[in-house]
């Protein structure tokens, strides 16, 4: 469609004038050497914004517009932002470019719930010039990162710095799952009942026997996996005690001085962190199969239509094959009515538990709790000081209680506590007002998750600035 106008053409007289001939211009229908009108424009610069170049390609030609996605692109990059208004409470936090390789910042106003700025990295630097440039910041909220820190003071030295409740509370959980991986064996003692099942017949659901030929040679790996740490373990506990230093250890061994702190320090060989297990889609139906079995139903194909009434969506595979487990059990004599006791609790597992709120608490996991405080002292000890501390951030009791326990943990035997309790103290003002003040990165979070979405959908050309012009103009 082609819009044909007849506009005036006007001559100036004037010797000293530069331009001679002058056009009429229509305000408010097409800009002056434009090509589209004003309003198509606006519809085009909307569609490239919500969608990008070429899902915006794709929903222009539904609507009967023909363009191509390099002209949105040039679109969004032709579009002026707004500068910045001044943020009074500024939240700091960083965002992937591309996950464990480049990072950026991101800057959002807490109070007007809006992201105002995208960095392009997370340097000190950058952070303190951009705060120098924007003046008006006096809470800046963050985590614990010593660059934001750094960057936070020297551009704006009034500022007030809050830390993130939520950041302090995953730190002391790595921190406690130190001291659980340090006495792994007793923790495993500690077993987590499994739920019962609701609205189904109470029956056993014991491990179906794997179908898969290379499990067993996948278990011959991982022990001779576990046997080569053991004896790593063994010599560096050996020369550790014998007076050599760590460094030494760790570089005749060829691993990091980290790794050779770890094993040093473990009264028993670390293992492996197990890879979570994926619950698999038979797995709610195993109880009403087994009771069914046990009822004398002994047909597979009628247990598969019965569940598949139920709301099971799978193929009849995997039911052939639990109907095939179940047949072995009943020629081998084995018991099937047996409960299922549950699993035991792993260092991961365990830190995770203790720092759930109480409310949130089954009575299986309270009585796992109970246990777990009497496994070793350093383990009791460290509940004890997780429930201070937690109680602490959540419900912002203030610095009296904070200092209070940083001096308890300072003077505590477990090494971990310590070493937490003196990263504390190097950004102690930070944290006080983090359990103090109200504002914490939940909202920050929240803006880069929604970034990740944009970026997502860009695919490919998720370049920088193109990515940070669709971010602000989102917000």
């Amino acid at each position: 469609m082609k819009l044909i106008l007849r506009v005036r053409k006007f001559f100036c007289k004037a010797p000293s004038c530069k331009r001679r001939i002058f056009t009429e211009r229509l305000a408010g229908v097409v800009a002056p050497r434009a090509r589209t009108t004003e309003r198509l424009s606006m519809l085009l610069q909307a569609i490239a914004f919500a969608l990008g170049g070429e899902a915006g390609v794709r929903l222009a030609k539904r609507i009967g517009i023909a363009v191509s996605p390099a002209t949105l692109i040039s679109l969004i990059r032709r579009t002026p932002l707004p500068k910045p208004l001044p943020a009074r409470v500024l939240g700091v936090d960083d965002w992937a470019k591309r996950k464990g390789k480049n990072y950026g910042t991101a800057l959002v106003d807490l109070e007007e719930h809006r992201l105002i700025e995208l960095l392009p990295d997370r340097e000190a630097e950058t952070l303190a010039r951009w705060l120098q440039e924007n003046p008006g910041t006096e809470v800046i909220s963050r985590d614990r990162s010593e660059r934001y820190a750094v960057g936070g003071r020297r551009g704006a030295p009034e500022a007030v710095h809050v830390a993130d409740r939520w950041h302090l509370l995953s730190n002391w959980r790595e921190a406690t799952e130190r001291v659980f991986d340090r006495h792994r064996s007793q923790i495993k003692q500690v077993i987590l009942p499994k739920p019962e099942p609701v609205d189904k017949p109470a029956a056993a659901v014991l491990p179906a026997k794997s179908v898969n030929r290379s499990r067993k040679s996948l278990e011959e790996k991982r022990a001779r996996a576990q046997a080569e740490r053991q004896a790593r373990y063994d010599v560096i506990r050996g020369r550790y005690a014998k007076g050599e230093y760590l460094k030494t250890i760790a570089t005749d061994l060829g691993i990091t001085y980290r790794t050779a702190r770890k094993y040093a320090l473990s009264e028993e060989c670390p293992t492996r962190k197990p890879m979570p297990k994926r619950p698999r889609m038979l797995n709610p139906y195993e109880p009403y199969l087994r009771a069914r079995w046990a009822e004398g139903c002994k047909n597979g194909k009628q247990l598969y239509r019965e569940i598949v009434a139920h709301g099971f969506p799978g193929s009849r595979t995997p039911v052939a094959a639990f109907v095939a487990q179940l047949r072995r059990e009943e020629n081998e004599g084995k018991p099937q009515s047996l409960p299922t006791a549950g699993e035991p609790l792993t260092p991961r597992k365990a830190s995770r538990l203790v720092l759930r709120k109480p409310e949130h608490l089954t009575d299986a996991e309270r009585m796992a709790l109970a246990q777990l405080q009497h496994v070793h002292s350093e383990v009791g000890t460290t509940l004890v000081f997780t429930e201070r501390f937690a109680g602490i951030v959540r419900e912002r009791r203030g610095a009296a209680e904070l200092q209070q326990w940083l001096l308890d943990a300072e003077a505590s035997e477990v090494r971990e506590i310590r070493q937490f309790a003196h990263k504390i103290r190097q950004d102690e003002a930070a944290v006080r007002a983090g359990c103090t003040l109200e504002w914490s990165n939940g909202q920050t979070e929240g803006k880069i998750t929604k970034l990740k979405a944009i970026k997502r959908s860009m695919y490919g050309r998720a370049k920088f600035d193109l990515l940070r012009l669709r971010a602000l103009y989102a917000a």
